[in-house]
């Protein structure tokens, strides 16, 4: 190995060395922990300053929450409410890409799928969950159908958008240079349809997440929804924090772990706008 080849691997593993660390150092040192760090201390000053009795301290929250953890109580309800959340998610995403697609592209199938799909984005979760236990009682389809008709409208929503703004300009270019239809869908179609398809997963995984919740609540006898439950029974209110928090931390590993990371790669190759005021 010659002296300019030994030069160029020292130059390069300092930097790959660095590039965890700066990772790591970008999200300790972000501005999103701002706000989180403020409603700590607005929650700590109430807690002292306010004695209600029932609020507790962020730190009787944390050692309830330590106490779950180790355990092992959490991963276990956490396992249960995922299968459930993932099957839903799951199916809700077929619906909603089909319905979709097939809105965004055809006028008619645009109109038919119309009401349903606007009706179903009014209703809350809510409804959908107390209506899947009473109907389909407490088996593993209840929170799968509560989930599917809750999220598909979302999804489809988001992408009949993506395919009505589809670039018609490319289209018609691909067309005159006789690009096949398969090239067409993954060359042309999809790249543009990626954001659209990305932000239906962020929103439709989202609902998901909260309608599994409710329905665990009314109709399950293991899951994160079931344990929110027993607590408030046992009026143990640090206790039904705890769990609250989390999952909503969960959800935070979800987000900047996967969906975000995966949208910015998928998204990579669109002009980014730091500002726009």
């Amino acid at each position: 190995m010659d002296v300019a080849t030994e030069s160029a691997m020292t130059e390069i593993q300092p930097a790959r060395l660095s590039q965890p660390a700066t990772f790591m150092k970008r999200i300790v040192l972000s501005y999103r922990w701002l706000a989180l760090i403020i409603i700590l201390v607005i929650w700590q000053a109430v807690t002292i300053l306010v004695d209600i009795g029932l609020l507790p301290s962020p730190g009787q929250v944390i050692l309830a929450g330590w106490g779950l953890l180790t355990s092992g109580l959490f991963f276990k309800e956490l396992a249960a409410s995922l299968v459930r959340i993932l099957l839903g998610f799951g199916t809700a995403m077929v619906v909603g890409l089909i319905v979709g697609v097939s809105m965004g592209s055809r006028r008619f199938w645009d109109e038919f799928f119309e009401i349903p799909v606007i009706v179903g984005l009014s209703l809350p979760g809510l409804i959908y969950a107390m209506m899947a236990v009473m109907i389909l009682g407490l088996g593993l389809t209840t929170p799968v159908i509560a989930i599917l008709l809750a999220a598909y409208p979302f999804v489809a929503v988001n992408i009949r958008e993506g395919v009505k703004a589809t670039d018609k300009e490319l289209v018609d270019m691909a067309r005159v240079y006789l690009v096949d239809r398969w090239r067409m869908i993954t060359k042309v179609i999809l790249p543009g349809l990626l954001p659209f398809i990305m932000a239906a997963i962020r929103v439709g995984f989202t609902i998901a997440w909260k309608v599994a919740v409710l329905t665990e609540v009314f109709g399950a006898s293991t899951g994160i929804g079931y344990q929110l439950r027993y607590n408030f029974q046992l009026f143990s209110m640090r206790t039904m924090i705890a769990w609250a928090l989390l999952f909503g931390a969960v959800m935070l590993v979800i987000e900047y772990g996967l969906l975000a990371p995966a949208e910015k790669y998928f998204a990579r190759w669109r002009p980014k706008v730091k500002e726009i005021i």
